[in-house]
């Protein structure tokens, strides 16, 4: 039963739908293979590391800069609440007969706050984004490109499957 909970819930949630396979599917799963937690490198990062190529100037910067630790810093109570949700769920589910409508309740809860985070990045990022001109939007979409093409990203996850009709039970 507890197993039955947890898979419906990882199914219910982004880190399991980042896991799904279409069915009948076979080959690795996408992804790189180091799992749904991976997030790619916060967006100040990336400018901060690309900054030359961009042509950010000082005072650019240091307004990214203080847009990111704003944020970092709203963000920090927000994730410390997602933490105790997470933990209280943990509890809900190691229970010997987890009640499903307090697990589901439970679920929603973390999604609120868990979309409450991903609003708070796409402000962040879109404020910062703000700072930039037209030609510098275009480089960052190049190297945005460049990035997902090093990283094997943009063909299919995985090689098509062999010809022929899939192996017996799949």
């Amino acid at each position: 039963m507890k197993a039955l909970l947890l898979a419906a819930l990882m199914a219910s949630t982004p880190m399991g739908v980042a896991d799904a396979q279409p069915a009948g599917a076979w080959g690795p799963p996408p992804g790189d293979g180091r799992g749904p937690w991976r997030h790619p490198p916060p967006f100040e990062d990336v400018l901060e590391r690309h900054a030359g190529r961009l042509g950010l100037d000082e005072r650019t910067r240091t307004e990214i800069r203080g847009i990111a630790d704003a944020a970092r810093e709203e963000s920090r109570d927000v994730e410390a609440g997602l933490q105790t949700l997470h933990d209280e769920m943990r509890k809900l589910l190691d229970q010997e007969a987890p009640d499903l409508d307090g697990v589901l309740r439970q679920a929603d809860r973390i999604g609120v706050i868990e979309t409450e985070l991903n609003k708070l990045r796409l402000r962040s990022m879109l404020r910062i984004r703000g700072l930039l001109t037209p030609e510098q939007r275009q480089e960052l979409v190049r190297i945005h490109e460049e990035r997902r093409r090093e990283r094997g990203h943009g063909g299919p996850p995985w090689p098509p499957p062999p010809p022929g009709p899939p192996p017996d039970g799949l």
